[in-house]
């Protein structure tokens, strides 16, 4: 899996959200259109329907992170849609609002159960004694994490944020940044990708995550979990979008609290 596939979405919304209309905008758009029948989709129609040349897609391409526009194109799953959107089954709004407050409610005291004060502590403890922390995640929960890293400027902890397209150069193995890795992947989808790099990353690696799997257990000194049970039956995509939120939430109090001089 290339690892830009979990942050495509936000590299094509923010071409569209920069709303410079050339020929990045052109094939952006036309590729979002289509996006439904994506796989059927070539670049002589793009360039017949955008009006683009053959040269600017590649080139489209290839800032994105990819070869050509058949990798790109493979890699626009349904898997790279946040919360879930591709397990859902879509309602009403009373209906939904429904559902949604009672898996919110749920969800919380789960957490709770499951994510002591003593976790909290700890990880935030860890934090604090490691000079360099890096937080990697895919983009779709990288906004979680911004705000995190922003709070803390406030207790004077500074920590980087790695999301979207990395691999083992940028994390650059031999420098402080290392001291303390911090993998977020709610769904276990990320971690996954980057199994084979964060192997090979010196220093502590804990992975925040609501899937059960085994495969990470060889990879982290410590794996804390969001969700009693695999996160994977999560179709509402709760955990992703308001757990980790949460999570987060507890953590910034408690280091602020803490830590603060």
């Amino acid at each position: 899996m290339n690892i830009n596939n979990l942050g495509l979405l936000n590299s094509l919304a923010a071409i569209i959200n920069e709303g410079v209309y050339d020929s990045d905008y052109s094939t952006t758009e036309y590729i979002l259109h289509n996006i439904d029948n994506i796989q059927n989709i070539t670049v002589n129609m793009i360039m017949d329907e955008a009006y683009v040349s053959r040269s600017a897609i590649r080139r489209f391409c290839n800032r994105l992170g990819y070869e050509n526009f058949s990798v790109l194109k493979h890699s626009l799953s349904d898997i790279i849609f946040p919360s879930n959107i591709h397990l859902r089954e879509f309602e009403n709004i009373g209906s939904f609002r429904k559902k949604v407050t009672e898996g919110l409610s749920k969800m919380v005291t789960e957490i709770n159960e499951i994510i002591t004060d003593d976790i909290i502590d700890s990880l935030a403890s860890l934090i604090n004694e490691h000079e360099g922390v890096s937080m990697i995640s895919a983009n779709n929960i990288s906004a979680n994490l911004l705000k995190f890293q922003q709070e803390l400027f406030y207790a004077k902890k500074i920590i980087k944020i790695v999301d979207n397209y990395f691999d083992r150069d940028e994390m650059d193995v031999s420098s402080r940044e290392t001291n303390l890795i911090i993998v977020v992947s709610v769904s276990g989808i990320f971690a996954e990708a980057i199994n084979d790099i964060i192997r090979e990353v010196d220093g502590k690696k804990i992975l925040i995550t609501g899937s059960h799997g085994e495969e990470y257990k060889k990879v982290y000194d410590q794996i804390i979990y969001i969700s009693k049970s695999d996160i994977s039956d999560d179709k509402m995509g709760l955990y992703g979008k308001y757990g980790i939120t949460y999570f987060f939430d507890l953590l910034s109090e408690h280091y602020i609290f803490t830590y603060k001089q």
